[in-house]
C-alpha cells in the first residue's frame, strides 16, 4: 500500500495507522493504534475548488504532538480553528449586507460546504476528546460554538431568502392583478365602441347606401341606437355567467 503523501516525511508512524489511514485522506476521522493517536481534520472549503485540503495531528506514544503544519501540534489546532472563526465572520458581514435573494442564494452556497465540514469536524474532535481526554476539551468546545453559529446564519440565510423569494412572487402577483384590472377596463371601453365602430365603418364605406343626403336627424338616431347597443354590449361583458344546479353539484 502506497503511503499517504499528505503526512510528513520524517514522521514515524506505526503499521497499524498508515493501513488504516491509506493513500488518500479520506473523511474526518480519529486512528488510535499502539498507543498513537493521529487526528485527521479537513480546512475551510475554498470557494473555486472541490478538492479538500488536511490536516494532520499525530500523538505519538511518548505523548508528544506532532502537526503537518508549522508549529507545534495543538497550537496549530487553536489557529486551524480560529480559520473557521475567519470564515464565519466573513459570511456574517457578507449576510448583513445581502438584500436580494441572489446575495442570500450565494450565502447558502458558501455556508453549505462549511457547515458540513464543521459539523463533521466537531464530531471528529469529540471522538478525540473521548480517547485523549481532558487536553482535547477546549478545541472539542469551540468546534461546537463554530457549528451552532454556522446552523444559526445558515438558517437566518434560509428564511431571508425564502422570504425574498415570497416578496418577489407577492410584487408579481400584485403586477399581474394590475394588467388584468387594465384589460378588463380594456375590455369595457371595446364594447362600448363596438357598435359604433361597426356602424361607422358600414357608411364609411364608398357604396351609395341611400342616407347622404338624409337630415342630422337621422344621423342623432345612428349614435342613439348604437350607444344603446354599446351599453348592451357592456352589460353582456360585465354580466357574470350563470352555474347550473348540475355544474354546481359536478364540483362537489
Amino acid at each position: 500500500m502506497s503511503k499517504n503523501t499528505q503526512i510528513p516525511a520524517i514522521w514515524n508512524l506505526p503499521e497499524e495507522v498508515n493501513r488504516r489511514l491509506g493513500s488518500k485522506a479520506g473523511k474526518q476521522r480519529v486512528i488510535a493504534e499502539s498507543d498513537h493517536i493521529l487526528i485527521l481534520l479537513h480546512k475551510v472549503p475554498k470557494k473555486s475548488s472541490n478538492l479538500r485540503e488536511s490536516l494532520f495531528l499525530w500523538r505519538n506514544d511518548k505523548g508528544e504532538w506532532h502537526s503537518s503544519e508549522r508549529g507545534n501540534g495543538l497550537k496549530t489546532l487553536k489557529d486551524f480553528l480560529e480559520s473557521f472563526s475567519h470564515a464565519v465572520d466573513e459570511l456574517e458581514e457578507s449576510y448583513e449586507c445581502a438584500t436580494v435573494s441572489t446575495d442570500f442564494f450565494k450565502l447558502l452556497e458558501e455556508l453549505a460546504p462549511l457547515q458540513r465540514t464543521v459539523k463533521n469536524m466537531s464530531r471528529t474532535l469529540q471522538e478525540a476528546r473521548q480517547i485523549v481526554g481532558v487536553e482535547m476539551i477546549n478545541y472539542r468546545d469551540h468546534s461546537e460554538e463554530l457549528f451552532r453559529s454556522i446552523d444559526l446564519l445558515y438558517s437566518d440565510c434560509k428564511h431571508a431568502l425564502d422570504y425574498a423569494m415570497a416578496k418577489k412572487a407577492e410584487e408579481q402577483s400584485e403586477l399581474q392583478k394590475q394588467a388584468l384590472i387594465v384589460g378588463h377596463r380594456l375590455n369595457i371601453i371595446m364594447a362600448l365602441f363596438l357598435p359604433a365602430t361597426a356602424v361607422a365603418s358600414l357608411l364609411g364605406m364608398n357604396i351609395t347606401n341611400g342616407l347622404e343626403s338624409e337630415t342630422s336627424r337621422n344621423f342623432m338616431v345612428v349614435v342613439i341606437v348604437t350607444s344603446l347597443l354599446g351599453l348592451v354590449m357592456r352589460y353582456w361583458v360585465l354580466k357574470k355567467p350563470r352555474i347550473s344546479f348540475s355544474e354546481k353539484s359536478s364540483e362537489f
